[in-house]
């Protein structure tokens, strides 16, 4: 990619993210984020994560510091940045340093974190560029771990063509050839897949707008999930969601 291109995706995601922040809450009924769609992949994700208290960690591509809020919650030390720069003013904590920037140049010292930490924002970057900064910053056995959606699945491929204004035309989903280029530059790589089953709830939320029926249809297919992907784990390319773990 020219230094020309990346510029012109960093004004897109710039723009589209700006003006997100400086928009009122989103209040739709059909939003699967809003009704807690996620919610049992993001509590998978702090597991994962592991304790955080005396940590020094990246919030990577922190949005409005939702997640970074959390993490200082916890104990760690937190250190923040997105390219918006509406979405940094809305960072606060007094042990949350916001920084305005892009993801595929830092401007953090080699080795400065235990843990860089990032939620659906990968897709969002140039990818050789990216994995080649978190390497960098991240101290030795440190670990980087991400929440990213999948592109494989034909349904959310057909949403996504369906509903283009909920998101910048320069991201994409991650396919698992993106996934293993990333991966490769880290000594350690873990991947598990969420959202097979349970991205049907959904299609129920966007069609009729209730959110108990949308959780009770959750709560089952989350169950059946819970029990489809360990025993046929080729199926999690077709999730929607995946954690990504890598360790330096």
């Amino acid at each position: 990619m020219t230094d020309r291109s990346l510029e012109t995706r960093h004004d897109v995601e710039r723009h589209f993210h700006d003006h997100k922040a400086k928009s009122r809450p989103d209040s739709d009924p059909h939003d699967f984020y809003a009704a807690g769609g996620l919610d049992e992949v993001w509590r998978a994700y702090l597991t994962q994560v592991g304790p955080l208290e005396g940590k020094t960690i990246l919030d990577f591509g922190c949005g409005e510091g939702w997640a970074a809020a959390e993490y200082a919650r916890r104990g760690a030390t937190v250190h923040s940045f997105d390219i918006s720069v509406e979405s940094v003013r809305k960072v606060k904590g007094p042990v949350i340093h916001p920084a305005v920037m892009a993801a595929e140049h830092l401007g953090y010292r080699a080795g400065s974190f235990d843990l860089v930490l990032g939620v659906g924002i990968l897709h969002h970057t140039e990818l050789p560029f990216v994995r080649r900064e978190i390497a960098r910053v991240l101290r030795r056995g440190g670990r980087a771990l991400f929440m990213e959606p999948l592109a494989h699945n034909p349904l959310l491929r057909a949403f996504r063509k369906l509903t283009p204004g909920r998101r910048t035309p320069t991201e994409q989903p991650m396919t698992m050839r993106q996934i293993a280029e990333f991966t490769q530059e880290f000594g350690w790589t873990d991947f598990r897949g969420y959202q097979l089953v349970s991205i049907l709830p959904q299609g129920v939320l966007w069609v009729t707008g209730s959110r108990s029926l949308f959780r009770a249809g959750l709560r089952l297919s989350e169950a059946m999930d819970g029990w489809l992907l360990p025993r046929l784990p080729a199926l999690q390319r077709y999730c929607w969601s995946a954690i990504i773990e890598v360790r330096k």
